[in-house]
């Protein structure tokens, strides 16, 4: 399918539309374009001028770079008689939020804007995540003094800090994923288990893979990832790494992989659980989005050991003068072993990334950047040692261009500013298992593509077996948004209209498989192994239009603040229309309430777009002899295509109320939710069927092909495939409290607080086949009703923060509560709502029918749900404690863990433990 363009040239009409309407509205609007712009100057306490800082208009949702003077001229529209909310932040300095008004901000008026060096010297340090309706009243922010307080290696420690988020040890073996407002559970022989991040079920998968995340404006996917075995073979259940037991790589069809991201590149975190604005798409369960390093800095570097975890970076920011603006350089290196004495299981990463910004335009604002990220493991072949022949080897590389920039012209324009977004990703993923194989099975060579019997001859009686998947994704995308804000009575109004397209391929080889050297799992008797090329058919294309109003309306007593958006797209060869709005009304006395619905859509992963096809293979006939020229096996093979060509992509209504209060030195939120996910992919059982001829030997001539006949009649075989389908159906709601007062007087002692109550209710909304097949009887199987699963947990974190500022000297104790866990599998019913005949005919049962004792064979023996609780509290505690030595030298530990409490209960003979065992980190940081 060719990329489509018809939507570009669309939305640039809509463009060109929207630039006349604001036109329009500007004769009408108190728009006041010809008074002189705001300026503000970004300098360091010194007066030293902080090159490309970053000011974030909080009312308007919109984000200005400044220039190489550290300069940024702001429109007086921006600013309401009751006071605009600034931030401004730079690499090394310390965050700092203010309020001017319309008054203070007089026409020409120059407004100075220092910022201080970010150490522990400073006072109130915030180490904790907290809530900030930056883009979405639901978002959650992370900055880098609570990156730094957690000591995170990746992405997947720093979304602990989250509310409701349990506080793991590291872990670099597992893929890590992300999921928001649910509550999780492990498998049903210890669904309590809360500490693995590895047990996927449809529900997590579909959840994790819900979550967009942006880096830098620029979209990060998992669309295209194809590095499993076989979906229609599997279900999508046993990936490569599953099948041979190596680390567990297996992110297919669920989120990024979280171990990916380096920590030490990362400035900042926000996390929008509820309903993100119009502008980002693509997802259906929030977005990440994380902001990089990038500024003037000197030489800084960063060593974290842990156990079995070493981690070192470097970064330098580098002015290159007025013309040619700014180069940022980070370096991240990670080395990771598992179990000693297991040599398949380690990880070692580099990531490297290069950031360039530069002023292209001063006269119109331009602002330009252009960064470049590379990653790759450098682990390389791992094998067993105490193996004959046992090796594994997992390539991860990815290489990302992203061009970004910003311009807003000062004079009479009829759009305030541009945005745009341009990107290239180009990943190499591989995956290799080689190993030795005894061939005392008598292995078959199966390598049929089509359907009928097949001649073939066994395997050699040793040989290496060898599997290999490899996946080269690469993804394209471009977003250009343009803005205008208006003065209409005393309403101010910000505009925004973006076009976007985003086209994903894989290009990689695909999976390739040697069959005549098979393992031991492939071949005769069932669904055998084959290649399977990716490149030139594996493709998604996505691309549409947006549109936003932020509305900031002052009242008598509070201001009104109203995002409303609507973003229309084209995804999985079919239009969606994704409204959302998010509502907040601050009262002057600091109390505030909030409400905020949305619908969003995410595209189906290649992986279920584009299935390969099961082939299965049966021995028909067997003539072994020594003699090659008499030996001959045949087999039968029937393709199956496991595609599901009305696939839809899954789409979620989110709703969200809740209030808020704060003051100078307390704020509190109570947020409730309710998100309903519906057309969530999950895998299906189809029964198959194959009539198979057997033969046999009449006679052998010698030295010569034997000659054989059919033996018998034809023998039905039945066998399963699977197919992905719109069958799940889940239900999330919840309430987070989060609070924070900043200090306890004369303690001087911080304190932050969350407790969330989560409960998720997830089932297939369609029948489940039986297992049990019996050709004999008049039922070949039972159809049954759907099982309906449901969990809910209770979490608390209580984080306190001792600061010494004159020592440079942070504690910082989290106390995290599980207060009760609960899972339960209901609607059970051990009753048949219908069978398969012998013709393979679905007949349905009435109430009556399904329990006559006529299909008593076909009732279900399990007629007790699954209930399963919590059966203790279970706390836990965590120490982190960072000293400044000057302002170059930093040193910190955190212990998981502290107190070494690990509760437990014994089931069947076994125990189950509740907390991990402590784990200590040391992690020194400095400034040249």
């Amino acid at each position: 399918m060719k990329f489509p363009t018809r939507i570009l040239w669309g939305g640039i009409r809509v463009m060109v539309l929207f630039i006349t309407l604001a036109c329009v509205c500007n004769q009408f609007a108190h728009a006041q374009s010809t008074d002189e712009n705001i300026s503000l100057t970004i300098t360091d306490r010194n007066g030293q001028a902080l090159p490309y800082a970053t000011v974030i208009v909080e009312s308007a949702g919109l984000t200005y770079t400044a220039d190489a003077q550290g300069r940024i001229r702001l429109k007086p529209t921006l600013f309401t008689t009751k006071g605009t909310r600034l931030t401004v932040s730079y690499l090394g300095k310390a965050t700092r939020q203010l309020t001017i008004t319309h008054d203070a901000a007089a026409k020409g008026k120059k407004i100075n804007i220092a910022l201080d060096d970010n150490n522990l010297y400073l006072k109130d340090v915030q180490v904790n995540a907290t809530r900030a309706p930056r883009h979405s009243n639901s978002s959650m922010l992370i900055q880098r003094n609570t990156i730094d307080n957690i000591q995170a290696y990746s992405l997947a420690d720093i979304v602990q800090a989250l509310p409701g988020k349990a506080i793991l040890n590291t872990d670099m073996h597992n893929a890590s994923f992300l999921t928001l407002r649910s509550a999780l559970q492990g498998d049903l022989q210890n669904p309590l288990d809360a500490y693995s991040r590895n047990k996927l079920n449809d529900y997590v998968r579909n959840a994790a893979f819900g979550i967009a995340y942006v880096v830098d404006g620029t979209p990060l996917s998992n669309n295209t990832n194809m590095q499993l075995d076989s979906y229609g073979k599997w279900g999508g259940i046993k990936m490569f790494d599953r099948r041979f037991n190596t680390d567990n790589n297996e992110n297919v069809g669920s989120g990024n992989d979280l171990r990916l991201i380096p920590a030490s590149s990362i400035e900042s975190v926000e996390v929008i659980s509820g309903v993100a604005p119009a502008k980002y798409g693509d997802l259906s369960s929030g977005a990440v989005i994380i902001n990089r390093r990038a500024g003037l800095t000197p030489f800084y570097g960063s060593v974290k050991v842990q156990y079995d975890i070493f981690n070192a970076s470097l970064g330098k920011g580098f002015a290159l003068g007025e013309r040619w603006g700014m180069l940022n350089l980070n370096i991240d290196y990670l080395h990771s072993t598992r179990d000693r004495r297991d040599m398949l299981k380690t990880n070692a990463n580099i990531a490297l990334n290069a950031t360039w910004t530069h002023t292209i335009s001063r006269a119109l604002a331009w602002e330009n950047t252009l960064a470049v990220d590379f990653s790759k493991n450098v682990d390389g072949l791992k094998s067993d040692p105490d193996a004959t022949l046992n090796r594994t080897r997992t390539d991860r590389q990815n290489l990302r261009l992203a061009l970004r920039g910003a311009l807003s012209p000062q004079q009479n324009a009829l759009i305030d500013g541009i945005d745009y977004n341009f990107s290239l990703s180009l990943s190499h993923q591989y995956d290799m298992h080689e190993e030795f194989i005894a061939n005392n099975r008598l292995n078959l060579i199966t390598d049929a593509y089509t359907n009928g019997v097949h001649e073939t001859d066994v395997a050699p009686p040793y040989y290496t077996a060898l599997l290999e998947i490899d996946g080269k994704p690469l993804a394209l995308s471009a977003n250009v948004e343009a803005r205008r804000t208006l003065r209409w009575s005393r309403a101010t109004h910000t505009l925004s209209l973006g076009i976007f397209a985003r086209h994903e391929a894989n290009h990689g080889r695909g999976k390739i498989f040697n069959a005549e050297t098979p393992f031991y799992d492939g071949g005769q008797g069932g669904r055998g192994d084959r290649s399977y090329q990716y490149r030139n058919r594996i493709n998604l294309n996505q691309y549409g239009l947006y549109v936003q109003d932020k509305l900031v309306l002052p009242t008598a007593h509070g201001t009104l603040n109203a995002t409303a958006g609507l973003r229309l797209e084209y995804q999985n060869q079919r239009f969606a229309a994704s409204p959302r709005i998010n509502m907040m009304w601050a009262l002057d006395n600091g109390l505030s309430f909030n409400a905020a619905y949305g619908i969003s859509y995410k595209i189906p992963a290649t992986a279920f777009l584009y299935p390969e096809n099961v082939y299965f293979d049966r021995l028909v006939y067997s003539n072994y002899s020594n003699n090659a020229n008499e030996r001959l096996f045949m087999y039968k093979t029937k393709v199956v295509n496991p595609t599901n060509p009305n696939l839809l992509s899954p789409y979620t209504h989110s709703f969200e109320v809740g209030t808020a209060y704060a003051n100078s030195n307390f704020n509190t939120s109570l947020t409730g939710y309710l998100k309903i996910d519906l057309r969530g992919i999950s895998s299906e059982a189809v029964l198959d069927t194959m009539w198979v001829q057997r033969y046999e030997t009449v006679s052998q001539p010698p030295n010569q092909r034997p000659i054989y006949a059919p033996k018998g009649n034809p023998e039905l075989i039945i066998d399963y495939y699977y197919t992905p389908c719109n069958l799940l159906y889940s239900r999330d709601a919840g309430v987070e409290w989060i609070g924070n007062l900043r200090n306890i007087k004369p303690l001087g002692l911080g304190v932050n607080f969350s407790v969330v109550y989560n409960y998720s209710l997830y089932h297939h909304q369609g029948e489940r086949m039986g297992t049990s097949i019996d050709l004999d009887k008049e039922a070949v199987s039972g159809i049954y009703a759907p099982t309906k699963n449901s969990s809910h947990e209770l979490i608390s974190t209580l984080s306190l923060t001792k600061q010494i500022p004159t020592l440079g000297l942070i504690f910082n104790l989290r106390l995290q509560n599980f207060w009760f866990r609960h899972f339960n599998r209901h609607g059970f019913d051990i009753y048949p709502i219908g069978y398969v005949d012998r013709n393979f005919r679905r007949v349905y049962l009435d109430e009556q029918q399904r329990k006559d004792i006529r299909w008593t064979y076909l009732r279900l023996k399990d007629n007790e749900p699954v209930n399963i609780s919590q059966p203790i509290i279970i706390p836990n505690c965590h120490l982190r404690v960072s000293k400044e030595i000057g302002k170059q030298l930093r040193l910190s530990c955190y212990i998981n863990n502290v107190f070494n409490y690990r509760p437990w209960i014994e089931r069947q003979g076994d125990r189950i433990y509740f907390n991990q065992p402590p784990t200590v980190s040391m992690d020194v940081s400095y400034k040249f």
